[in-house]
């Protein structure tokens, strides 16, 4: 696995706000997956190379950071790729810089329909996938399921627990580095969750992630009440990316010369900002921010 680095992080706004503020950079770890996807698919690779034909099928869209990791891994493994693609055969004839990275890297992409796409995690679809591609391991979307739980679990280091954090940070899409947060951290800190997805209430979804993992629904419960969820801070829907974000982000990485994406890591510190602006409590914590990754899907907005 890649080494991570954790630095603290002078930026005015926490200062005004008496935060201490420290970044974990998995934007900048020496994998061809950098982000969280390095330990979201860490286990998910090691399966398909134990394949009787090694293989690994995913799914995404156009700009999607979980194709290009997948697709970047893969590469460096030796190991097939095969990427369900959120679109149409015209759409692939003119593919966006993140799904011609992708088969530059050796993955097949594979369009189907906007409706097809919504039965990606059917067991009928799935069973079909196999048959069509000689049985390849299928990865959930976004590297989520319960090998991309146990692969986030490692985000926190043995030694975090002797001596907290008072507050972790992180963005959600599916809830899967969420849910390997809490099990990495076993209640020595609180967790809040900045969810990218509108209309989406992220809560249920990482108790069900990590149910999968646990098999244990009450178990997976106590855990998600050990977490709070920021269901308001996708800032108009994903993928949504407006002035202000681009204004905010702008300042950001002046100040700390730290780049943000869009999707996540943007939204994430916004509303953290957001958080310590209303609540005077947060002076005086020592928060932790995880940083992601996803950098490559800017091309889709810069």
């Amino acid at each position: 696995m890649p080494v991570f680095k954790t630095e603290r992080v002078t930026w005015s706004a926490a200062e005004a706000a008496g935060v201490e503020l420290w970044v974990r950079r998995l934007d900048a770890v020496d994998s061809p997956a950098p982000g969280n996807k390095a330990w979201k698919l860490m286990y998910h690779v090691e399966r398909a190379l134990l394949q009787p034909q090694p293989a690994l099928l995913t799914f995404g869209g156009a700009w999607s950071n979980h194709l290009h990791a997948t697709a970047a891994l893969g590469a460096a493994r030796g190991l097939r790729t095969i990427g369900v693609v959120r679109a149409s055969e015209a759409e692939l004839a003119h593919p966006t810089p993140t799904l011609q990275d992708c088969m530059d890297f050796g993955m097949e992409l594979f369009p189907v329909s906007r409706a097809e796409y919504k039965e990606k995690d059917a067991p009928f679809f799935k069973a079909w996938l196999r048959d069509r591609f000689g049985n390849p391991w299928i990865v959930p979307e976004g590297g989520s399921g319960a090998l991309g739980v146990m692969g986030c679990k490692h985000l926190i280091e043995n030694a975090e627990l002797e001596q907290p954090w008072d507050a972790v940070v992180v963005a959600a899409g599916t809830g899967a580095t969420a849910a390997g947060l809490l099990l990495g951290l076993k209640g020595t800190a609180k967790l809040y969750v900045a969810n990218v997805l509108k209309g989406f209430d992220m809560g249920p979804a990482i108790e069900h992630q990590l149910t999968l993992a646990l098999n244990d629904s009450t178990w997976s419960h106590e855990l998600g009440a050990q977490c709070t969820v920021w269901n308001d801070a996708h800032l108009g829907g994903f993928g949504q990316i407006h002035e202000s974000l681009q204004r905010f982000i702008g300042g950001w990485e002046a100040e700390t010369r730290i780049p943000l994406d869009g999707v996540y890591t943007g939204k994430a510190l916004l509303r953290l900002e957001e958080a310590w602006r209303e609540d005077p409590d947060w002076s005086g914590r020592r928060v932790l921010f995880i940083h992601t990754g996803g950098l490559q899907g800017n091309r889709s907005w810069r």
